[in-house]
C-alpha cells in the first residue's frame, strides 16, 4: 500500500473540522498579577504564587 503524505495544516478531521484542537490553549488562563500562562484547574500561580480563581464560561 502506498504511503501518502499530508500536510498537517491541510489534515480534516470529522465533520470537515482541523484534526487539531485548540484544547491546549484553552487548558490555559493567564494570571491576572504576572501574566504567567496558569493550568485551568490550578489554584495558585507557579510563577508568583498569587490565588487564581476559577473561571466559568
Amino acid at each position: 500500500m502506498a504511503k501518502h503524505r499530508i500536510s498537517k495544516e491541510g489534515r480534516r478531521g470529522l465533520f470537515g473540522r482541523a484534526s487539531r484542537d485548540d484544547l491546549f490553549e484553552r487548558s490555559f488562563k493567564s494570571c491576572d498579577h504576572c501574566g504567567q500562562d496558569v493550568y485551568v484547574l490550578a489554584n495558585d500561580c507557579r510563577g508568583c504564587g498569587t490565588r487564581v480563581e476559577a473561571r466559568v464560561g
